[in-house]
């Protein structure tokens, strides 16, 4: 075991997942090192996730199941309950892709990292492929990274905790004002989490893309930027999204 790490506070957000989360708590509890603390934030399941979770009470450090205002707020809430220097986000459905502290060692001790972030696997269809981070620079109109392969440091969690005005993409606008403000990320060359591909925040609902250019509009200052930008972001997505970017703008 590696007890040279700080502690770290993974935390897993829960609703009615009965499907999913076991598969969740063992790719954290199996982890190959005992400095974390595991939380679990769920929302008031009713489908037998409670069950599953009760299960493996004695590996779990902390959990909870009440009402919230949707995922971000349930994310706040394990946050102010965490106790660790760093916090991970591993969220019912998805996996660890290896043993974390084998790649994360080094990066976690240095004191000039705010937030480290890796690679992710992309399930589809139960096929998994690897989605590398792309540059920094593109946190300017695109989350370059997966949430779950990132860590990042309490107290820059708890001073900016997530919004509630954004649904699906709160966590892009967390780490693009981060990045704004000049706080340091630092890339593992590797495969964190494995992600199941779908849903909402997967680049191809009308709501994603609003709450994007509003993120982007709040958060960049002075016009051009703002309109430039928008810009990138939309030229991204425009080869995959076509229809629905389209659509979007027509009403």
């Amino acid at each position: 075991m590696n007890t040279q790490l700080p502690l770290i506070s993974i935390i897993t957000v829960s609703y009615n997942v009965v499907n999913t989360i076991e598969e969740t708590i063992l790719s954290v509890i199996n982890q190959d090192f005992d400095n974390y603390e595991y939380i679990i934030i769920d929302g008031g399941s009713k489908d037998g996730t409670l069950e599953i979770i009760k299960k493996y009470e004695d590996k779990i450090t902390l959990w909870l199941s009440e009402p919230d205002k949707g995922i971000y707020d349930a994310m706040n809430k394990g946050v102010l309950l965490a106790k660790g220097e760093w916090v991970n986000f591993m969220n019912a459905g998805d996996l660890f892709a290896n043993n974390i502290s084998k790649l994360l060692n080094e990066a976690l001790v240095d004191k000039n990292h705010d937030v480290i972030y890796g690679d992710v696997f992309i399930k589809k269809n139960g096929v998994l492929s690897l989605d590398k981070a792309r540059e920094i620079y593109q946190l300017n109109y695109s989350l370059n990274f997966c949430h779950q392969s990132s860590f990042v440091r309490r107290e820059i969690l708890v001073k900016y905790p997530f919004s509630l005005n954004y649904k699906i993409s709160s966590d892009y606008n967390l780490f693009l004002n981060l990045f704004i403000k000049g706080y340091n990320f630092h890339y593992i060359k590797s495969a964190i989490s494995i992600f199941e591909y779908g849903g909402i925040s997967s680049g191809t609902s009308k709501k994603y893309i609003k709450e994007r250019f509003l993120i982007l509009s709040n958060s960049h200052k002075g016009f051009k930027n703002k309109v430039w930008f928008n810009y990138k972001f939309v030229k991204m997505l425009l080869p995959f999204n076509r229809a629905t970017i389209l659509n979007f703008f027509k009403n």
